[in-house]
């Protein structure tokens, strides 16, 4: 199967060119250079190889391990690239090509994530929705799904966080009120519960249908004898 190219050859040449001003970088070590050749030549395992000798010698090179983490995502490995890519920006963490990949990195792990969570493994979707997060936390909807399966997984006040974040990036998604609210009450906290139910119907009055269904349900469920007392008690 062919491989698509990253450019990994414009982040590396950019990495270490000398310009005028700027303080000078190292020049790179003869065994990177030589995985880069190989790397540029698509000579895959060969890069990796090289890699992984200098990683053994050196293990937080950023460099390496920024190709490292490039080489696992074309093997399709997006849990390996997202440990070598987490490495090298802890050692170099502004460094805008390492950047980019861990972008590129998030987003296959969270469609790992919906994968699994689609196959019914809510505990691996878990992880991978968090790892993708870890490298780019700004996709709402990305801790709304981490939300969903920390509620099937029964952590319950992870996933009330979750949903927190989702809030915090998207302010009026009565959504994530709802689901924020089902969580704390399963949580046992019913006040956090009743406070997230209200601020879900006066943004949006169409989940009243849903907040109905979700307060008698669960192990922590309450039971609702009168619609019309709970729309009150909702508005006001």
């Amino acid at each position: 199967m062919r491989r698509r190219s990253t450019g990994v050859g414009l982040a590396f040449s950019q990495g270490f060119r000398h310009r005028r001003g700027m303080i000078e970088t190292a020049a790179p070590e003869p065994a990177l250079i030589a995985a880069i050749a190989a790397y540029k030549a698509r000579r895959y395992a060969e890069a990796e190889g090289r890699i992984d000798a200098l990683l053994a010698a050196k293990p937080s090179h950023p460099a390496a391990l920024q190709l490292k983490a490039l080489l696992a995502q074309l093997r399709g490995d997006p849990r390996a690239a997202h440990a070598a890519v987490k490495a090298s920006l802890a050692v170099r963490p502004g460094h805008g090509p390492t950047l980019a990949i861990a972008r590129d990195v998030a987003r296959a792990l969270a469609a790992a994530a919906e994968a699994a969570r689609a196959g019914d493994d809510a505990h691996a979707a878990a992880g991978d929705f968090r790892r993708a997060l870890e490298l780019d936390p700004t996709p709402a909807p990305g801790w709304f799904s981490l939300g969903l399966a920390l509620q099937t997984c029964g952590d319950y006040l992870a996933a009330a966080e979750a949903f927190a974040r989702v809030l915090v990036l998207a302010p009026g998604d009565a959504k994530a009120m709802v689901n924020r609210g089902i969580s704390l009450q399963q949580a046992g906290d019913l006040d956090g519960a009743w406070a997230c139910y209200r601020s879900a119907y006066r943004t949006d009055p169409s989940t009243f249908a849903v907040i109905s269904q979700a307060l008698p349900a669960g192990n922590v469920g309450i039971l609702i004898l009168d619609l019309h007392t709970l729309r009150d008690r909702l508005a006001g």
